[in-house]
């Protein structure tokens, strides 16, 4: 009897003599197969609750119109991103009990990859990008409130500069779209005209553990990571120089309360993002030298797919989201006053 060579990733045996036998199971497939089951769990109890989430933060944003200034526009846009980039898992779960080949990382460009799943792929790329291009543009936000020169004019000169301030700030919005927008369409372009989706090992995306075009998620993942934890760390220190001390502030100086309480819950933003981005992060690092971890495919799967809830538990726990829906249930005469002390635009 002739001996025999197994491969299995393509299921495929090779006899000594050349002769060519189907495996119709080995133990490397009901090891994809069992890992996969335990991905589309993990994405079945994630996925609808942060889609709740983001649309959570999308309804509030539009029903508290107050809520629209540039501040918010990011968490806003942030959260259209995140709903979007979640429904992927959604559609993961789909493709897998219609069983589109998805999860596999012995998929190269010269084989044949599911439409279905080369257009999951350029969608789950493009909005992954959005909601990690909207996170590194709240960091640039508070990063550049923070380090601008104090004023020295008078104090009502001060408090007449608050408005043009909310419009340059609402001007300055474009920019930061052209940005995010921009470098997502043709970042998923390029890899989309090389066509480089198909299955990996956590559903449609970029195929091959050590393809170059995975940089293109990996760079801008470690820009913004980076980045942000500097940040992060340089505003923790200046904002402990520079607490506020006044008992009977000015008008002037309860905005700058307010400005200050607001860029401490865009900075929990940032600190989400840091937090739940960092795995899959390592995940592909490890990917694309070639080093397989079980647990960070796991952990990857887990906090990913749950960054829209915590963004959305800090949202429904801010002190402004707070005062205006307790306005909203029992109503006040003050209502502009209230609008103009807790709805900053910065």
């Amino acid at each position: 009897m002739d001996s025999i060579i197994a491969f299995g990733l393509n299921n495929t045996i090779v006899g000594n003599n050349g002769d060519i036998f189907t495996s119709t199971a080995t133990a490397a497939t009901e090891e994809s197969s069992f890992d996969n089951k335990q991905l589309i769990t993990i994405f079945i109890a994630c996925a609808p609750v942060s889609i709740v989430g983001s649309l959570f933060i999308i309804i509030t944003w539009s029903i508290f119109a107050k809520l629209k200034h540039s501040g918010s526009n990011f968490i806003w846009f942030q959260a259209i991103s995140d709903f979007l980039f979640t429904l992927k898992y959604i559609i993961t779960i789909i493709f897998y009990y219609l069983n589109i080949p998805q999860f596999t990382e012995s998929t190269t460009v010269n084989d044949p990859v599911s439409p279905y799943c080369f257009g999951l792929g350029l969608f789950s790329q493009f909005f992954g990008q959005a909601t990690i291009l909207w996170s590194f543009s709240m960091t640039i936000k508070v990063f550049h409130s923070y380090i601008k020169i104090k004023s020295n004019k008078p104090k009502q000169q001060q408090q007449q500069q608050i408005q043009p301030q909310q419009q340059s700030g609402e001007k300055s919005l474009k920019y930061y779209h052209l940005f995010v927008w921009g470098f997502c369409a043709i970042n998923a372009a390029v890899v989309g005209v090389f066509k480089q989706y198909g299955p990996t090992s956590t559903g449609c995306w970029i195929v091959g553990s050590s393809n170059p075009f995975r940089l293109f998620e990996l760079i801008p993942l470690y820009i913004t990571i980076t980045f942000s934890v500097i940040i992060l760390i340089l505003i923790l220190i200046k904002m402990r120089k520079n607490r506020p001390i006044s008992l009977l502030p000015t008008e002037s100086q309860r905005y700058r309360l307010q400005e200050r309480e607001f860029k401490v819950q865009l900075m929990k933003f940032i600190l989400i993002f840091v937090i739940f981005w960092t795995p899959a992060t390592i995940l592909r690092t490890l990917e694309y030298f070639g080093i397989e971890n079980k647990f960070f495919i796991l952990l990857d799967a887990v906090s990913v797919s749950l960054q829209a809830l915590a963004n959305a538990l800090v949202w429904a726990t801010s002190k402004q989201f707070y005062t205006l829906l307790n306005k909203k249930i029992k109503g006040s005469r003050k209502t502009k006053q209230l609008e103009r002390e807790y709805l900053i635009n910065k």
